[in-house]
């Protein structure tokens, strides 16, 4: 078979969900993914671009409130809830925003596209702060909070492609919501971390033939 293509985004939805949330997860995004037509990721789209241009805005905020004033209303109680995350999350942030590139983290059949700056979508943000640290921050919008161990998959995948990302960047995982910075700790075990990515791969890949059948 072809190898099967998805976002950072939706990987990390499933790696965080519970054994009978995986298979709808893989079930709804392979029926995003192959339909052109699809609607589905257009929930947190334009928040998601709006991330994008704030952090290289003069007036973020700004910017934040201009998506929120347009949302949907379906939409509108969850992009307040993420204006105010982004709100209490940059007034601690001190950057500004710079370029990131894209690549795509590949285990076995499936590839794992992490989107840059130039590219349309949901994908990373990168940040310099005024020492000239930067980071690679991958923001997470959805509402139920993000564990420590999902966040780590994620973490790794970002690190292991840093130098095609933002050399000498730091990985970060945004939980927006709870304006909730998580990175890896100084003590990770990345071999394990490597480990459960592959077996986490496979099980996607078994699942998305699952759904084809």
């Amino acid at each position: 078979m072809d190898s099967v293509r998805i976002g950072l985004g939706p990987f990390l939805d499933y790696v965080r969900s519970t054994p009978r949330g995986c298979v709808a997860i893989v079930k709804s995004q392979r029926r995003m993914y192959l339909d052109p037509d699809s609607q589905g990721s257009s929930f947190y789209g334009p928040l998601s671009a709006g991330l994008r241009r704030a952090v290289n805005s003069t007036d973020p905020a700004r910017v934040i409130a201009e998506v929120v004033k347009r949302s949907r209303p379906e939409q509108r109680r969850h992009y307040e809830e993420l204006q105010s995350g982004f709100g209490r999350w940059w007034s601690k942030t001190k950057a500004s925003g710079v370029p990131v590139a894209s690549t795509e983290w590949v285990r076995a059949e499936l590839a794992v596209r992490i989107l840059g700056s130039r590219e349309p979508g949901s994908g990373v943000l990168g940040l310099r702060y005024r020492d000239g640290k930067t980071e690679v921050v991958l923001p997470y919008l959805k509402e139920p909070k993000l564990g420590r161990d999902a966040a780590n998959l994620a973490l790794r995948m970002l690190e292991l492609h840093m130098n095609e990302l933002l050399p000498g960047a730091i990985p970060v995982v945004l939980d927006l919501r709870r304006a909730a910075p998580l990175r890896l700790r100084s003590n990770t075990n990345r071999d394990d971390l490597d480990a459960v990515l592959a077996g986490e791969a496979a099980k996607y890949v078994t699942h998305w033939q699952a759904a084809a059948a």
